[in-house]
């Protein structure tokens, strides 16, 4: 599961496959929920806002869009499919084309979701922060989609939704150690890949590999970063060393192992 992201203040530069990026923002939607115009950080949790990267006529522009996808089709006012789609913020790799709320972006809108790291609750509530040793941005891959509410009461707030949700995969051998699934960590030409128009089912399932990267490194961070409202570099700060590579298949083995 991938269900805390945390972003950089400014986007860092980004290269894809050898090539520099030039990323520019994306004009906000008309009549798109105000609540996209809060620009958080740290511990973003399903529906908050986040910074995503998205492909139009060959350019990439980034633009904010609600963690936990609304499907286009849903019915109902944003307090009614906020509560139906409450857990889409994440997209399991082995249905994500055949579920109706995955089947359509994953083939029409994809997308990439540039991360500083995430959050992992191995015991459920000891939270561990997953990032490059060298703090390089993450690309997860991400599929979206714009929904609006028919609802006259939602006018007010902005009746446009866009959403996206983090397509998962299996652990690569590090991160099992934290979870059972891992978001889909994605590089050169396959990040670039992924975004790419008429990309069919086959080529897009030929990307669904679980991340292996010595790079990766996770370490414990306090459990501040267990309250969704707390939003400061406190939920990532370390309070202890960084797990190694090597050793048991669990963090919560290697951890009793240390007692």
């Amino acid at each position: 599961m991938c269900g805390r992201l945390n972003q950089f203040a400014k986007l860092p530069a980004l290269s894809i496959a050898g090539k520099a990026l030039r990323v520019e923002r994306r004009n906000k939607k008309s009549r798109e929920d105000a609540k996209s115009e809060v620009q958080v950080i740290n511990n973003i949790c399903p529906t908050d806002y986040a910074d995503v990267l998205t492909m139009e006529a060959g350019e990439v522009g980034v633009a904010r869009m609600r963690f936990g996808l609304v499907p286009s089709w849903a019915r109902g006012s944003k307090a009614e499919v906020s509560k139906k789609f409450a857990h889409t913020f994440n997209a399991r790799c082995e249905s994500v084309f055949e579920l109706a709320s995955y089947r359509g972006p994953v083939l029409q809108r994809r997308c990439l979701i540039p991360v500083r790291g995430w959050h992992e609750w191995p015991d459920r509530a000891t939270p561990y922060f997953i990032h490059r040793s060298d703090d390089a941005p993450l690309l997860l891959a991400g599929i979206w989609d714009v929904w609006e509410s028919s609802d006259p009461a939602d006018e007010a707030s902005g009746p446009v939704v866009t959403s996206m949700s983090v397509i998962t995969t299996p652990p690569g051998r590090y991160m099992g150690k934290f979870h059972d699934r891992s978001p889909l960590i994605l590089e050169g030409e396959a990040a670039l890949a992924w975004m790419q128009p008429g990309m069919l089912a086959g080529d897009l399932r030929a990307l669904f590999r679980p991340y292996e990267s010595e790079h990766l490194e996770a370490y414990r961070v306090s459990t501040a970063a267990n309250q969704a409202r707390n939003k400061t570099e406190e939920v990532f700060a370390p309070i202890a060393p960084p797990v190694p590579h090597n050793g048991p298949a669990k963090v919560i083995e290697e951890e009793q192992l240390l007692l």
